[in-house]
Formats: C-alpha cells, sequence, structure tokens
C-alpha cells in the first residue's frame, strides 16, 4: 500500500477508534418532529429534540409532554405508578445499532413505551433492574393510549423480528443525578440520566428522572 493511503486509512481507523471511546453526550434542540410518526403519536411529544452523540449510531429523541400515572403519587412519582405500554417517548436511530440485548435494529424511527419485567426464571441475570423502554416500530404503533404488557412486547418483537423484544434498559430507574449527566453501571454499559415530567389526572405530578443506557449490550441469553 503506498504511504499516503496508508496514512490516510490509519488517520480514519484513528477516527473510528476516538468515536467509539468519546463520552456519551445529549444536545437539546429544536429538531421536527419525525414525519413518520402517527399523528396521535405526536401530539404527545413535547417538541424538545435531543441529539445524543458518543454511541454507536446517530440517536436523536424527544419525551412526551407528561407520562400519565395511574394515579396521584404519595411523594414522588415513580415506575411503579405507570401502566405498561405507556407512550414515554420517541427515538430515531440513524444507522444500524444495538439493544440492550446486542440484537441489531435498522435505522429508523421507533416508539419507546414502558414494560416492567415479569419476575420468573426466565429473566433471572439478565439485567439487574426490571423497568425497561420497549422500541416499537412507529410504523405499527399508532395509538397513544397504553397497550398492556403483552401489546407492547408483541409491537417491539417486530423491531429485531425475535421472539424477544426489543429493549433499553431503564438504569438507574430513579436517579439523582442532573438531567443529561452521564452514568454507568457495573456492568460496563453507560448512557444518560433523562427528566421528564409526569401527570395524575391531567395535573402536574413532578417528573420521573432515569438513566437510560444507550451504549453496550447484555449478550443474549
Amino acid at each position: 500500500m503506498p504511504v499516503r493511503a496508508a496514512l490516510v486509512c490509519g488517520l480514519l481507523l484513528l477516527g473510528a477508534a476516538s468515536s467509539s471511546g468519546q463520552a456519551i453526550s445529549a444536545t437539546p434542540g429544536s429538531t421536527p418532529l419525525p414525519s413518520e410518526l402517527a399523528g396521535p403519536i405526536a401530539a404527545l411529544l413535547a417538541p424538545a429534540s435531543l441529539t445524543v452523540s458518543g454511541v454507536a449510531a446517530p440517536l436523536e429523541l424527544w419525551w412526551v409532554k407528561a407520562v400519565p400515572l395511574e394515579k396521584a403519587p404519595s411523594g414522588k412519582p415513580s415506575w411503579a405508578d405507570v401502566a405498561d405500554g405507556t407512550l414515554v417517548g420517541v427515538i430515531r436511530v440513524g444507522a444500524a445499532w444495538s439493544d440492550i440485548r446486542g440484537y441489531g435494529m435498522k435505522p429508523g424511527v421507533y416508539t419507546l413505551r414502558f414494560a416492567l419485567q415479569p419476575q420468573n426464571g426466565d429473566h433471572l441475570g439478565v439485567s439487574p433492574n426490571r423497568e425497561f423502554l420497549l422500541v416499537c416500530p412507529s410504523a405499527l404503533d399508532t395509538t397513544p393510549d397504553p397497550l398492556g404488557y403483552k401489546g407492547t412486547v408483541d409491537l417491539a418483537k417486530q423491531t429485531i423480528r425475535r421472539s424477544h423484544p426489543s429493549a433499553l434498559s431503564l438504569d438507574p430507574p430513579a436517579a439523582a443525578a442532573a438531567p443529561l449527566s452521564p452514568v454507568s453501571n457495573d456492568l460496563g454499559l453507560s448512557g444518560l440520566v433523562f427528566s421528564v415530567p409526569a401527570a395524575a389526572s391531567g395535573q402536574a405530578a413532578g417528573a420521573l428522572t432515569f438513566g437510560l443506557i444507550l451504549k453496550g449490550s447484555i449478550q443474549n441469553q
């Protein structure tokens, strides 16, 4: 290989390595909501966007204006107050990417719906937490209402075309750090803290502040 070509190749590889080792961060913006979204879904989303960098694929996030709670919390809201299948946000994936289990998903727009992992032998040791956002194809997700556990799982299976739904881990499910702070866990996974307003019976009820794992995966089990 000519010296110049070898030098260019080396610089490209160095740039790729630097990108893969880059710290995760998110920049607030005002990117318009994806046109792929159904109208009832788009109506629930706040207009502010977040562009995430330092991960394996370009990511953009939009959160709902408020996560609906099943009842008014006695203190701070928690995921125990949120119904399975509740819409929490939308993510646009700009290149091939992997979910928490390492399952690959195609570039595109996906809804994010909350689901609580069942307490059974099938899931022992898979994740330190039971709270997840299931990743659903926006083209198939058209209702703003909670879909329930089974309905959400069935929809999220279509993202990766497997018997298991595509999922992102909420870790920690309740975070004390400031929004957009980096988080990591003992498994070597990392992500960011996000905060989304919550509402009960149409009234403001605080916010859900949580870590979302966006880099690294638990190998398929």
